[in-house]
């Protein structure tokens, strides 16, 4: 029995994979929908179903399904899967500094420092570079109330760009 529904699932799968090949986006999410009253997981759910938006170019749907996946994963503790979508949204939406500070929470709990550094450093060039010394002070505040260590890092890194 196990084998058989293993077996519609990947089918399903092929299925919206073939109508966003042929560019049938109703169609796709029509198969989406049938296949995502199986699901155990709303996470999977919704970045799937952010997945087929993004095939079709419609970003700002992709981007609101994408954020209500990161989310749930970040609820049910899979930190790993949120940063990942974290990282998509990053590229989708590189100017969006909430992103950054999302990903250095994730990182965060995670314990991956060189990733924690990578998208601090990155904030920090940008709101730089952006001359936003409003959100410079906001960024660094929140990065203080986060960990000491994280403020101490961000301020040598800053110093080491001014000098």
């Amino acid at each position: 029995m196990k084998q058989v529904l293993g077996d519609k699932y990947t089918i399903a799968w092929f299925k919206i994979a073939e109508c966003v090949s042929r560019g049938e986006k109703e169609r796709a999410l029509g198969v989406y929908r049938l296949l995502s009253y199986s699901f155990n997981d709303n996470a999977v759910a919704r970045q799937l179903e952010a997945d087929i938006h993004f095939s079709f170019d419609e970003y700002d749907s992709a981007v609101s399904l994408y954020r209500q996946a990161m989310e749930l994963y970040q609820k049910s503790n899979r930190f790993l899967e949120a940063a990942a979508v974290c990282e998509h949204l990053i590229i989708m939406c590189p100017n969006d500094i909430s992103l950054r500070r999302e990903a250095i929470r994730l990182y965060a709990a995670l314990d991956n420092v060189s990733k924690i550094h990578k998208h601090m450093c990155k904030a920090l060039d940008d709101l730089l570079a952006a001359d936003n010394k409003h959100g410079l002070q906001e960024f660094l505040s929140l990065l203080r109330a986060q960990s000491d260590e994280l403020y101490e890092y961000a301020h040598t890194y800053l110093q080491t760009m001014s000098s």
